[in-house]
């Protein structure tokens, strides 16, 4: 279960330090100063373990998160028991803000893959403030926009790209992510199960493997335990495209 929370000055402080953060998300890029003091003062900061459950499919809808560290993944659960992973999602990314105005539910499930530190932005609190300032809901159309391009691209793939083409776009997102792109051979850790990544992408773990032993015996990139070495970076973003 998540840690206990901190105290309310406690809280503003940890909230202040990471206002850039929270500013750096798209759904709030767009806000000003001012109105991103609003929002950080009805947040929640919380720390989450591994494995930590965030809410389940079902749960009453209760707010939305911005996740600060760690990685979560959001998932469906099919009457049999099977996952369906339908984000990965990274820090500086707000999730679960989909039902904001129209769920009374949460339509996935999200639970931490490593240690987490997220915000918690609650629902009624949130829907008082945009209430009492329609240019806060205003700018946030900007960030939803950017969300449901994103979610678009990602069906796209799903439907018109091979399982090594999806590979490689997943393992450019993540280099960039990590800001590694410039060193020799750019690098990616693999934080979270093979069988994750593989749901995210479409597919199934035998399947991910074999599109991971086609890129090493191109030459296109090595791997050292949990790690992912770029070999030819310049032939990775070609099959990304």
């Amino acid at each position: 279960m998540a840690k206990p929370s901190l105290c309310k000055s406690e809280l503003m402080d940890e909230l202040n330090k990471h206002k850039e953060s929270i500013a750096s998300a798209p759904l709030f890029s767009e806000l000003s100063a001012e109105h991103l003091r609003d929002v950080v003062s009805i947040c929640k900061l919380k720390n989450c373990s591994k494995h930590d459950s965030l809410f389940n499919e079902g749960d009453l809808y209760l707010g939305f998160y911005i996740l600060l560290e760690g990685s979560v993944k959001v998932f469906k659960t099919t009457p049999e028991g099977d996952e369906t992973v339908v984000h990965i999602v990274k820090p500086l990314t707000a999730f679960a803000d989909i039902p904001l105005f129209e769920g009374t539910d949460y339509p996935v499930s999200a639970q931490c893959l490593e240690d987490c530190l997220v915000i918690f932005i609650p629902k009624e609190e949130f829907l008082k403030l945009i209430k009492q300032d329609h240019e806060i809901s205003l700018k946030m159309l900007s960030g939803f926009a950017k969300r449901l391009k994103s979610l678009v691209s990602q069906i796209e793939d799903l439907s018109t790209k091979e399982v090594v083409n999806r590979l490689a776009k997943y393992l450019i997102k993540e280099i960039m992510l990590n800001k590694t792109e410039n060193m020799p051979e750019p690098f990616v850790k693999l934080t979270i199960p093979r069988s994750t990544t593989a749901s995210y992408l479409g597919t199934v773990t035998e399947t991910l493997s074999r599109a991971f032993r086609k890129l090493q015996d191109e030459k296109i990139l090595r791997m050292h335990g949990k790690v992912i070495f770029i070999q030819d970076l310049e032939k990775l973003k070609k099959l990304a495209k």
